[in-house]
């Protein structure tokens, strides 16, 4: 779930289906079924799929700025393309993390975060001003609903006063 307010983007990540209330879980993929697009866990994906459509950015255009600073490895835009559409098996390896962190222009820890949620199922809640700083704040296991709301309006509430 994805809100702003002028500019600044609040994310919320729960393992919990927002539209229905319902618990969703996803095993981690370390050899497991291949996770699709319309699952709720799919964190990194979507994010990764905003950002194209948000910068009307190609797979093939992000990938060629996509290069891990500390290794130098490349990503393919078949990489990204598997990335969006859900198709990635295992967690990404940190190189590839960081290669896209350098072709998105997040700090790594956003992505890392994300990737957490999808493939560990970890429950975070971001606030983000952009492409320059975000604020990621884990969830307290064992919310009911209506804490989990709460916990998202607390979250829209700070998002709120970092832009005034």
């Amino acid at each position: 779930m994805a809100t702003e307010y002028n500019g600044l983007v609040v994310v919320v990540i729960s393992g919990r289906d927002a539209r229905r209330g319902e618990e969703r879980w996803m095993p981690p993929s370390s050899g497991g079924t291949l996770g699709s697009t319309d699952q709720i866990n799919d964190h990194l994906s979507r994010y990764v799929r905003d950002y194209l459509r948000t910068t009307d950015t190609s797979e093939r255009a992000l990938a060629a700025k996509c290069r891990d600073p500390q290794t130098g490895l490349p990503l393919r835009h078949g990489w990204i393309n598997q990335v969006i559409n859900g198709a990635v098996e295992r967690a990404p390896e940190l190189w590839r993390l960081r290669a896209l962190a350098a072709g998105i222009g997040v700090p790594v820890r956003v992505l890392a975060e994300l990737a957490a949620a999808q493939w560990l199922g970890l429950e975070t809640v971001e606030v983000s001003t952009g492409r320059e700083s975000s604020v990621v704040i884990p969830v307290p296991e064992g919310l009911s609903e209506a804490q989990l709301q709460r916990f998202r309006r607390m979250a829209e509430d700070m998002a709120r006063h970092l832009v005034d």
